[in-house]
């Protein structure tokens, strides 16, 4: 199998960690991309052009990050992922919820900014801004939740991703005020799959 993926897509890399709580990185070889390239060969057989996409052996392409986490989950049992229980755990299934707006919103705001200038759009850049602002004070009162500690599941690796788009979006200025927050990240970017995850320098 190969996964293409961006060195900076948040969405990338929460496949990747994914691939590899699950044991999987023997059977997945890694290719870096970049997107929005009309010369890009494997826009013929990977129309949409996103990423991440998962390319099977068979030639099979997947896209959309909770599709390829469903297809990594369902390789390896137990089911941590997809068809856990907490799948039918709804304060579970709403925070992770959150967590996922938050990093759809990041990116929004972080593909914004890197238009050009007169090209920007100050609307959605503010609305991005407050609603990730929102959504930090939001999870500086979760840190301690169960739900966002013990064995990674998606809420948490979907908080993680939207926390580390500060990397390439430092006016996402998440950490001050927050110290929770701030040792919350801090001790999931020690994990192993966390830390093994991150794309080449």
């Amino acid at each position: 199998m190969k996964l293409l993926g961006t060195k900076t897509s948040p969405y990338a890399r929460l496949t990747r960690i994914v691939l590899l709580e699950k044991g999987l990185e023997n059977q997945v070889e890694l290719i870096w991309t970049k997107t929005r390239n009309p010369d890009d060969p494997i826009l013929a057989v990977h129309p949409s052009g996103r990423v991440p996409v998962l390319i099977l052996d068979d030639g099979t392409t997947l896209e959309d990050t909770p599709v390829i986490v469903d297809y990594f989950d369902s390789l390896v049992s137990p089911a941590r992922f997809a068809g856990s229980s907490d799948r039918v755990d709804w304060r579970y299934r709403d925070i992770e919820a959150k967590a996922r707006a938050m990093m759809d919103g990041l990116s929004v705001w972080a593909r914004e900014v890197i238009r050009p200038a007169d090209e920007q759009s100050p609307t959605i850049i503010d609305h991005e801004r407050l609603r990730a602002a929102r959504l930090a004070d939001y999870f500086e009162t979760l840190t301690d939740a169960q739900e966002l500690n013990g064995p990674l599941t998606m809420a948490p690796i979907y908080l993680f991703g939207s926390l580390d788009v500060e990397r390439r979006l430092p006016a996402f200025d998440w950490r001050a005020g927050r110290p929770k927050l701030v040792a919350w990240h801090a001790r999931v970017s020690e994990l192993p799959s966390v830390k093994e995850s991150a794309a080449p320098a």
